[in-house]
């Protein structure tokens, strides 16, 4: 089967699957699977989605070389063209098919960048030895991310075409990041104080920066709901979501188990429904701390699911992790084909 034959029948699929808002906070039963492909080599890792299923990550070519890619279930799998020939990695996408990032410069640091079909390729940070990432950007074409500061620490950023990069700080942190910026302006990620303590936060242009019980924000919903993960005893994390309470829910992990030296989980993305996904970490042998990254989906109902037991076809695949869920409850991460890493779409079929 060619690949443009290949495309027109995943294309054909994906149409013929009904996906609808979900007014629910409840997963589906089953999901499609799709795979992603690659720009040629071995590797593919999903990063983002947006309403309308358009995809962006990162993919190793035929040569060896990290590059950011825009998937589409019309067009399938493309390169971003850059201003050189680079490495690129892209981290989100918003519903109009800007998507962000970062590229390496010919100095070789990381600079982060916008890019859509109409401008094209953007560097969003000018100066010249300055490390810089973008890792969310919401519909109104703000960009949040983190960049060198003038006193050499990252710091948490916020990027429009107006007033450019701006950086985002309560006065007394001394390292930064933000992950996600939802329709409203909130902002989350976290902060390193100095005397060391590391907090989740949700920051707004006319509210300043609230520090959260958790410990690293990764996402925030339309509703101000924030998912990531805190730390607990034994060097774990667990996943957790706030909703402007004084506590953050502990979502706990696939098995439920309590046992706090072996079992992971982290929450990436939140939907406006209120779906999670993430990884969460299984014990295989406990004698020998064997253990295993596993994609999930948390809501309210179910609690966490292992989004293996959800998947046609199942056939050679091990979804690792789930990095980001759109509205219409599609989600995308990677997961293991085989020997190879590829990325995946789950579509909801019931």
């Amino acid at each position: 089967m060619t690949q443009k034959t290949q495309l027109t029948q995943v294309s054909s699929e994906l149409q013929n699957l009904t996906v609808t808002k979900s007014n629910t906070t409840t997963a589906a039963s089953s999901y499609a699977l799709t795979d992603l492909g690659t720009l040629g080599g071995h590797l593919c890792v999903a990063k983002g989605i947006n309403d309308s299923a358009q995809i962006v990550g990162y993919s190793i070519t035929s040569s060896g070389q990290r590059r950011a890619f825009i998937w589409s279930p019309n067009q399938g799998m493309e390169d971003i063209d850059t201003l050189s020939d680079t490495s690129t990695c892209a981290y989100s996408i918003n519903d109009y098919g800007q998507m962000v990032g970062y590229f390496v410069s010919d100095s070789g640091q990381r600079k982060a960048f916008i890019w859509d079909e109409t401008k094209g390729f953007q560097n969003i940070n000018t100066e010249s030895n300055s490390f810089s990432e973008a890792y969310g950007i919401n519909n109104f074409g703000q960009v949040v991310g983190c960049a060198i500061s003038s006193d050499g620490n990252r710091k948490a950023f916020i990027w429009d075409s107006k007033n450019g990069m701006e950086y985002i700080s309560n006065g007394s942190e001394i390292e930064s990041i933000a992950y996600s910026i939802n329709d409203s302006g909130e902002v989350v990620g976290y902060s390193l104080s100095s005397d060391f303590i590391l907090k989740a936060f949700v920051w707004k242009s006319d509210k300043g920066t609230q520090e959260l019980p958790g410990f690293l924000g990764s996402d925030i919903n339309m509703s101000g709901q924030v998912v990531g993960f805190y730390a607990v005893p034994e060097d774990n994390n667990r996943a957790f979501l706030w909703d402007g309470s004084n506590k953050c829910q502990d979502l706990s992990t696939i098995s439920g188990n309590v046992n706090l030296q072996f079992f992971d989980s982290e929450a990436n993305s939140i939907n406006n429904s209120g779906l999670i996904v993430g990884y969460s970490d299984r014990i295989i042998d406990a004698d020998q701390e064997l253990w295993s990254r596993k994609a999930f989906i948390w809501d309210s109902v179910n609690q966490m699911q292992d989004l293996n037991d959800l998947i046609y076809p199942s056939d050679d695949w091990i979804l690792r992790e789930a990095r980001a869920i759109n509205n219409h409850g599609q989600i995308v991460g990677w997961g293991n084909k085989g020997e190879s890493r590829h990325g995946f779409l789950l579509t909801p079929i019931s």
